[in-house]
């Protein structure tokens, strides 16, 4: 519908209203949140899977992946840092997007480390799973120039929304935290010197 203004105001065109009822992509859209306080429940094995192939797992026979990337160049990492339980030693893990598998970089429970230098934040600490998306930013930049870690940014969020998207469908919150000592992160995670950490997203039970 065409609402006709005076001629001094912009033209306004009301929208039909989203099919939210009955559409699961709308419904799950119109119930994401930022969640900070989670539930003292583990996750199992089968979620955190769930999660990193949502975040960057493959979808196609080509190799191309669950976020877009520009070229289809992939210069994310994904690493899961686990606490006690969940179906996994506790440690610092590495996600291996082209096998869907785990490698353990760091042995033990390093969330108290991490949500040091994420400013203390409590729920990094708290969530059984923080996933950490990082950039590899040559890999991009080799193509695109300076502009390739803007669409590395881009990327990260692509993945970070598949992670909130897949977390409303479970039951688990999660919230994209940017506030940390980007030093200390990649102390923590013993990150190589061109990969930078970009988001945390502690995952929890709401």
């Amino acid at each position: 519908m065409v609402n006709r203004n005076p001629a001094d105001l912009p033209m306004r065109v009301k929208l039909p209203e989203p099919g939210i009822s009955g559409n699961r992509i709308e419904e799950l859209l119109a119930k994401r949140r930022s969640v900070r306080r989670y539930a003292e429940r583990d996750l199992s094995e089968t979620v955190i899977s769930r999660f990193l192939w949502a975040a960057q797992g493959i979808s196609s026979k080509e190799g191309l992946r669950t976020s877009p990337s520009a070229g289809a160049l992939y210069p994310l990492e994904i690493h899961a840092v686990i606490g006690e339980g969940n179906g996994f030693e506790p440690g610092i893990y590495r996600y291996i997007a082209e096998e869907h598998t785990l490698t353990q970089e760091i042995p033990g429970d390093m969330r108290e480390r991490l949500s040091r230098a994420a400013l203390s934040q409590p729920m990094v600490r708290q969530a059984p799973v923080s996933l950490i998306i990082s950039a590899v930013y040559p890999r991009i930049t080799s193509k695109y120039g300076k502009r390739g870690i803007r669409y590395a940014d881009m990327e990260a969020g692509h993945a970070a929304q598949n992670v909130y998207l897949l977390g409303v469908e479970l039951g688990i919150g999660t919230c994209a935290v940017g506030a940390f000592d980007d030093e200390e992160v990649k102390k923590v995670l013993k990150l190589p010197a061109n990969e930078e950490p970009l988001y945390i997203l502690p995952l929890g039970y709401i």
